[in-house]
């Protein structure tokens, strides 16, 4: 228990009963487990509202909100990220602090979080209350000592505090309406400058703040406003097409931005950053353009043109990172864009919704999330492309049939089938009787196991077999001939022998508690299943089914489970957010726990890419690898 030998005089007081002679074994774990990457998610992008992206001092890192985490991604790297999932509620507004050490993020609620960035572990620094209601952008002051507030609230939409105290540092105003956007010069005089809802900008002197005037140039919500790098002007954007520009030490009139007409763009204007230099600005709007300025003309020199007739590829936010300038679209795509080309050089998709099922076959992980978006990754680089055509509802579950095929049934009972080649999808010509909860698939053959039915299908044909019972997971043994049905509100499995095109039933096992998905191991030799009692169930098939004795648990109900390439270790997932990884050939060893795999939710899947790599999904809208090790 305590791995130590009681020969050698060291033993606990547990074992101080033993005789000098008995030997103590050695029970730790042979295994770990250590986190090997994560695909992040994309950001949530709602219509017909702005997105604040921001980026380090270094502009080496991205941050944005992703539902319950702030999400920081390596620009050159993307695949190189981290999260911070600490807020009580969702996380609206994030912002690196100029000296990089920390970010403020804001939630829901109004509270602001500053957390540490040079730590594992992100220690908390200070936490205040900032609004009555969501916090929409925050900024810090340019000596990293002060944060400025813009956002929702009853008496106030803007606020201004010590970063480390709370104390207040003068009065910021944030308009009658909900503010959208704050600023502050980046160099003294200092000025800050917010944007709201009623049209009005309201410009402010400081230090304290003190509110000077308000301007009211646009007729329209004004969407975002950024100073210039050096604070010699500040430009603000609006749903009214307009982009304009203000002097950064009076909140004078400048000039106005215009491209062959009235006004900026021919939509809302969502965004706007700044180079490094000031000399050039760019902007992002619905009318699925962003453009590229030069700030002492007010000219556009480039303009990036998205596909005009697919409302996701409004433009809802962006920012210019050093060499890098990045949109992101209504879809959650963040696009790198080149102005050499006026094309995107690379575009990053993912998941912006809890990741429901997945698959993973040749170093190919296919996840689909609830919003039934079908994306593929590549296990190594973490470069997705999604899956196009087949609808647009949630997944129940999907599987690889055959060698080139990805197959998946949603929620109004359509079956898709992908080709893996070309991730070209079509509609299957297979009818089922009711919503399936699962599918299996094995040696030409598949299964799903809908509500009160099972349905067969092979080489296109499908019957369908009337069950008195509401099934979950389902498996087919690898040799084709048994399948085995878990029911969902019994502690039961059926076992069924496959007979040409049908299918019946041999006998029922009684378990210990009722499960949601179950799997054969690649040799035939085991079932497992992620029971909804704290034991994972194991099964020996060799000995007709017999449990296996094993010493793993869990601390909640499990959901998903999955064998190792080689059948040696079998890996479980839940709603504690926590892997279990068994040894199948040594079950009384103690089992590896990943702790807090998914710490933001349920893990919903989890399979192998290889013997030694893990891959899980959850509600997190996160891809996870972890490597296990011997």
């Amino acid at each position: 228990k305590h791995g130590i030998n009681a020969e050698y005089g060291d033993s606990p007081k547990d074992f101080h009963f033993l005789p000098q002679h008995v030997k103590v074994p050695f029970c730790a774990p042979v295994m770990s487990a250590v986190l090997k990457s994560i695909f992040a998610p994309l950001p949530t992008a709602t219509r017909g509202q702005n997105f604040h992206l921001n980026t380090d001092p270094k502009n080496q890192k991205l941050l944005y909100c992703n539902g319950p985490a702030v999400v920081v991604r390596d620009l050159a790297n993307p695949s190189e990220c981290y999260t911070y999932s600490e807020h009580a509620a969702t996380p609206t507004a994030a912002c690196f602090a100029p000296s990089g050490y920390y970010v403020a993020s804001g939630d829901s609620a109004g509270k602001v979080r500053i957390w540490d960035t040079t730590q594992e572990t992100h220690l908390l620094k200070f936490e205040a209350h900032g609004l009555g209601g969501s916090i929409k952008d925050i900024c810090w002051s340019p000596d990293s000592k002060r944060i400025l507030l813009a956002g929702a609230g009853r008496e106030k939409r803007a606020n201004c505090f010590m970063w480390d105290s709370g104390t207040s540092c003068g009065t910021v105003f944030g308009g009658t309406k909900n503010a959208n956007a704050v600023a502050h010069s980046p160099a003294r005089p200092f000025r800050a400058v917010v944007a709201s809802e009623d049209y009005s900008v309201t410009f402010h002197t400081g230090v304290p703040y003190k509110f000077e005037k308000t301007i009211l140039e646009h007729k329209n919500f004004v969407n975002s406003v950024r100073f210039h790098p050096t604070g010699v002007n500040f430009c603000t954007v609006s749903s009214d097409k307009r982009a304009l520009l203000f002097d950064g030490k009076t909140g004078e009139f400048v000039g106005e931005f215009k491209d062959a007409g009235e006004f900026a763009h021919n939509g809302g204007v969502m965004a706007v950053s700044y180079n490094a230099t000031g000399s050039q600005l760019i902007t992002a709007s619905a009318d699925k353009t962003v453009k590229l300025w030069d700030t002492e003309t007010q000219q556009c020199v480039t303009t990036f043109q998205f596909d005009a007739k697919n409302v996701e590829d409004q433009q809802l936010g962006c920012i210019w990172a050093g060499e890098f300038l990045v949109s992101l679209s209504l879809a959650g795509v963040l696009s790198y864009l080149d102005p050499a080309t006026g094309s995107p050089s690379r575009v990053l998709r993912g998941h912006a919704k809890s990741i429901e099922a997945m698959e993973v076959r040749n170093k190919k992980i296919y996840t689909a999330s609830f919003d039934g978006r079908k994306t593929v990754w590549d296990a190594d680089s973490g470069d997705a492309e999604w899956i196009s055509g087949g609808g647009s509802q949630k997944i129940m579950d999907m599987r690889v049939t055959g060698d080139n095929t990805l197959t998946s049934v949603d929620i109004e009972q359509k079956v898709v089938k992908t080709a893996l080649d070309s991730l070209a999808s079509e509609s299957a010509n297979v009818s089922l009787p009711s919503q399936a909860r699962y599918m299996a698939a094995s040696n030409g053959i598949e299964v799903y196991a809908c509500e009160n039915a099972l349905t067969l299908v092979r080489n296109g044909a499908a019957s369908t077999t009337t069950i008195k019972y509401t099934p979950n997971g389902c498996a087919i043994s690898p040799s084709g001939s048994v399948l085995a049905v878990a029911a969902a509100e019994e502690p039961t499995m059926y076992l069924y022998d496959i007979d040409g095109d049908s299918i019946v039933q041999r006998r029922s096992i009684s378990l210990s508690a009722s499960c949601e998905e179950i799997f054969y191991s690649p040799d035939g030799a085991f079932l497992a299943g992620a029971g909804r009692g704290r034991s994972p169930l194991l099964l020996d098939v060799t000995a007709d089914y017999k449990p296996v004795i094993h010493c793993w648990s869990s601390s909640a109900a499990l959901k998903t489970c999955s064998f190792s390439p080689d059948s040696r270790l079998v890996a479980f997932g839940g709603i504690d957010t926590n892997i279990l990884v068994g040894n199948v050939q040594q079950p009384m060893d103690s089992p590896v726990k990943i702790i807090r795999a998914h710490p933001l939710g349920t893990i919903n899947r989890v399979r192998w890419c290889d013997e030694n790599t893990i891959v899980s999904t959850g509600s997190d809208c996160q891809v996870r690898q972890f490597t296990v090790t011997f």
